[in-house]
Parts: C-alpha cells; structure tokens; sequence
C-alpha cells in the first residue's frame, strides 16, 4: 500500500510500506477515505515536532479521518464490512488512574495516531485499529465526517466554559475549531461574539456563522478595535440599528476568550479584554515552547485559565451537532487533494493559501 511520509521539515515522499494485518480480536483493518490536515499535523510539517513530541523521520503524521471497514476481529461486536466510520485517534489503555477517573484524554498511556513517539498516522491507504476507536456516521455526513473530530474538541471546550447563554466570547483563530466555536455560541445565546483571524475568507466564514464583528490582527490593533465597539460599530452603524449596537457591544469587557491558535499576541489581547473573574480557554498550540502573561494583569482580574487537553468522550455530540448544521458546517471544508498532491496541498495549508480552511487528503 501507500504511505505519505515525512522525510524532513516540509517534505513529504509516497512511499509503498507494507499493509497492516489484525492481530488483535478487538480490531479492525480499515480503508482510509479521507484525512483531513489538522493545525498540530502543520506544526510537524513546519517546525518538525511539537514541545518534546519531536518527529523521526520517517513518520506519518494525520488523525482526522474517515474510512471504510474492510475486516474485523473475531471479538468485534457492533461494525462489519462495508460500515463506513469516523477515526477517534486517541488509543487509550483504560487502565491508568486518568482512564479510570474518566480522563481517558490524559491517558498515562495513550498512543495519538499521528504523533511522534506513539503511533503512525491516517496518511496510508490502510489502517488497523481497536473497534472502540471507530463511530459508524450517517451516509450523508460521511463526506462532512473529517470535521467529527476538531467540533468534539470545539464542542469540550465550550462545556468548560459552562453556560454561554448573554455572556460575551472572544474568540482568536478561525479555523474549524474556531468556527465550529462560532456557531456554538450563536446557537447557545451567546450576547455578543467577536471573532479574529490573519485570513479574510475565515473572517468571512466566521460572519456567516454567528460572530458580530470581526478583526484581522495584521491590519488593526485588536484591543483598541473592541474598546470603541462600545461607543460605535461602522460596519454594523445605522439608524435603525443604533439600539441594536449600544446592546450588543455597551461592554468592554467580555466572559470569555477562547484562544484557537497559540499566538503569543492573541493571549495577551485575550487576557487584556477579558473581566475580573473572566476565563480563558486555551485550546490552540504555540509554536514555542513558552508563552508569557503579565502575572499582575492576571492577579488583579483573578482570570480563571483552562487547557484544553483534545477532546474527552465528546464525539458523539459533535456528530449529533454536525448532523444538525451540516449545512452551515460544510463550507468549512475548502480543498481536497488527491494523496499525489499532499506536498502542494501542504504547502498551501501551511502558508493559509487560497482562502483554505480545512483541507482535505483523498485516499480512495
């Protein structure tokens, strides 16, 4: 079979390796369709690994997937050939304290498909994995099913944020995290949600899909932008939208920042617009391995700071979500490319070429 493998920082060969066989009752061969390019998998392409995660070359990487069932283990209960699935990529133990307290994202033994040091990942034509890693999706999600896994991690981070209903979001980083954010927050009653990204097309996206303004960092200063929301809004200013404004955005100050793309400038600008007693979310991965905050700024708001760890038992939820906004939710998914072409379609993913969002790697 097929295998897209790195080689080097931003290089990629197809390479033929052989294919995997079930030696396990539990497990299934699979048939990849699709995989989607995720921003942890461009943090391996660019920069070769993430924190102490550091790429061996060769290596593949990807984990947001769908496929086909091909074989299944004597053990295997509820899949059967022909089921067409989408891939949770965290293998866990069940056994560690973290498994067994309901953890099983901070598993002391998990092995991320995809990641350096635990195990390959989707970018191969087949795969052999547990059948409680495999959820059987609709035949008309299955084309939207990539997104199954950055919305659970969307969908898990908005529940640590406890009830959105009239509170204020901030959100940094509009890719489908971000969005999928978005549109969580408009559907939960969110009061006000503002929105920013370095790529116009993910601006726009984020309009459609509930945000009531939206900033690009390279072209304002972000901070000063949403303190004068609170006097006037150009964009949305009218006379008979006047009322609207003063309701929308009479606050400075926001409930909650989710931050969905580990910039260094973006957490400053979070923490900097958030209330005393405000929480900050922190899902996006830094491209350092530190980042800074004032220590004076954060004492004096008392500002709650949560990480978000992938996501916990959440696909389920995000599939129900996806089913129900399939139709907003699919426009996230901007380029496909065949498995040939994943050096260009990296390339452009990389460097948020061509209005991409999600893009996505045909295997089948």
């Amino acid at each position: 079979m097929l295998a897209a493998k790195l080689t080097s920082r931003g290089n990629f060969i197809i390479q033929a390796v052989p294919e995997p066989v079930i030696r396990q009752p539990d497990e299934v061969l699979l048939k990849m369709v699709q995989v989607g390019i995720c921003g942890s998998d461009l943090h391996y392409f660019r920069q070769g690994g993430i924190g102490d995660q550091i790429v061996t070359y060769p290596f593949t990487i990807g984990h947001e997937a769908i496929a086909l069932i091909q074989e299944v283990g004597p053990d295997v209960k509820e899949l059967k050939p022909g089921d067409k699935i989408v891939i949770d990529p965290a293998i866990t133990c069940g056994r560690c304290d973290q498994c067994l307290a309901g953890r099983p994202h901070t598993c002391r033994h998990l092995k991320f498909l995809g990641c350096p040091g635990q195990q390959e990942g989707c970018l191969q034509e087949y795969l052999v994995l547990p059948e409680k890693n495999c959820f059987v999706i609709e035949v008309d999600l299955f084309p939207l099913g990539v997104l199954v896994e950055p919305l659970a991690i969307a969908l898990y981070a908005a529940q640590m944020a406890g009830s959105l209903t009239g509170k204020r979001v901030a959100i940094f980083g509009c890719g489908p995290i971000g969005l999928g954010l978005i549109l969580h927050c408009h559907l939960s009653g969110a009061k006000k949600i503002v929105a920013t990204d370095k790529v116009q097309a993910r601006l726009d996206e984020a309009r459609r899909l509930g945000a009531n303004w939206v900033g690009n960092p390279d072209r304002q200063e972000i901070v000063a932008a949403l303190s004068s929301l609170a006097d006037s809004d150009s964009s949305l200013n009218s006379s008979e939208n006047i009322e609207r404004i003063k309701d929308i955005f009479g606050s400075k100050e926001f409930d909650l920042a989710f931050d969905c793309c580990g910039d260094q400038q973006a957490l400053h600008q979070a923490v900097s617009i958030l209330k005393p007693g405000g929480q900050l979310i922190i899902i996006g991965i830094p491209e350092t391995d530190q980042i800074y905050f004032d220590p004076h700024i954060l004492r004096r708001k008392e500002i709650t700071i949560f990480n978000v760890r992938r996501q916990n038992n959440f696909f389920p939820q995000a599939m129900a979500f996806l089913k129900a906004q399939k139709n907003r939710l699919k426009s996230l998914i901007t380029h496909h490319f065949p498995l040939k072409d994943i050096q260009r379609a990296f390339d452009i993913a990389s460097n948020y070429k061509d209005g991409v969002i999600k893009a996505v790697i045909d295997l089948s």
